[in-house]
């Protein structure tokens, strides 16, 4: 029986996908979003699937080369059910974890692993993956706008009309002209919907406070990672500062991180990435985490496989909040209405076993 199924086979293969118009932030440009699909085969016959994406710079391969010649090896004729202890194995502890750390890359890679091996549970008890994780707390989620850049005032219009209610932009690229893009947004469209602004670590601190400072009678719900995450003394300072509160957390890998901004009250919004975050398997205890200490659960969500697992996430956990909502074009969007329904600003998970995603939807679809 499935308690006793094994782990027979792993499978990657890379895709590129142009893009149909240019994204960029503070800190970089794509013209293609590139992915990294993954399988997880088993003596059953039950195949889980993942994906690790956006990879902006082609690394398709470095993710290959560590499930070929690292991960495959620890997980090959193991339980997929052992979730918690196959994390710890692939991962490593010691000297395990010498040559490639705790950090990074090798916490991606098992990521999109993890997933996989939650989607193999799901699927062969014939359950949804919320389900897994605890079953509803709500039946639907918001969901935000996300645009990658700073669109025209009227492209954010006609997503609005969509019935989305917030919409979160770029901004860590000039505190002049950011400030005013904000503020052309808001003397147009006006303040009946949610604006978050998204820095990527773009701004000092001195830029991050003089910028919340300029545009705090605009309403901005969140200040998403003005400055560089990994000095949390400097996002601390930050927090003291301004009145807008700080989310971060994408570009986290490890609980203690999350952590730190969580306990020391630096966050009020957090952002695991399901593929730096480690997989469902560490969410679901940083979703504890954000319960235990009054922070409102918001997932970076940027790939097909990983959007629809937020939603499941976000479906099942108290502290989950809001969903985001990558603003790619129309191929993106009829790919995700085949896992989720996507009315009014909100979502619904199909209820299909594990995940609920198919694979080839994205190797035949012209995505973004």
């Amino acid at each position: 029986m499935f308690q006793c199924m094994k782990i027979t086979e792993i499978e990657t293969e890379g895709i590129s996908i142009p893009l149909e118009e240019e994204a960029f932030d503070s800190t970089a440009k794509w013209s293609e979003f590139n992915l990294l699909l993954v399988r997880v085969h088993t003596d059953e016959g039950v195949v889980g699937v993942s994906d690790i994406a956006p990879l902006h710079e082609k690394e398709m391969g470095i993710f290959e080369r560590i499930i070929e010649e690292k991960l495959k090896q620890k997980i090959i004729g193991e339980n997929p059910y052992d979730v918690e202890r196959l994390w710890i194995k692939m991962v490593g502890t010691g000297s395990g974890a010498y040559s490639l750390g705790k950090s990074g890359a090798i916490v991606t890679a098992t990521s999109s692993i993890d997933v996989a091996l939650w989607d193999i549970i799901g699927k062969s008890l014939e359950i949804s993956l919320y389900n897994l994780l605890g079953g509803k707390v709500r039946e639907e989620i918001d969901l935000y706008a996300s645009f990658m850049g700073q669109p025209p005032v009227e492209r954010i219009k006609e997503v609005l009309k969509r019935g989305f209610r917030g919409v979160k932009v770029k901004i860590g690229f000039n505190v002049k002209e950011d400030v005013e893009y904000i503020r052309k947004i808001r003397e147009e469209l006006g303040y009946d919907f949610k604006l978050m602004v998204d820095g990527n670590q773009g701004y000092d601190l001195e830029e991050a406070v003089e910028f919340s400072k300029k545009v705090s009678d605009f309403g901005i719900l969140w200040l998403e990672e003005p400055v560089n995450v990994y000095n949390f003394k400097t996002l601390k300072m930050l927090s003291e500062k301004v009145d807008i509160p700080l989310a971060v957390g994408e570009n986290y890998y490890m609980l203690n991180e999350f952590l730190t901004v969580m306990e020391g009250g630096t966050a009020r919004y957090i952002q695991p990435d399901v593929n730096h975050a480690g997989g469902i398997t560490p969410i679901r205890k940083i979703s504890s985490l954000a319960e235990v200490y009054g922070v409102k659960l918001a997932p970076h969500l940027h790939s097909i496989v990983g959007i629809v697992v937020g939603l499941h996430i976000l479906i099942a956990s108290p502290s989950g909040y809001v969903a985001e909502y990558p603003i790619y074009g129309e191929s993106w969007d009829k790919i995700l209405e085949k896992y989720a329904i996507i009315e009014g600003g909100k979502a619904k998970i199909r209820d299909k076993g594990g995940i609920g995603v198919d694979l080839k939807d994205l190797r035949t679809s012209r995505v973004p």
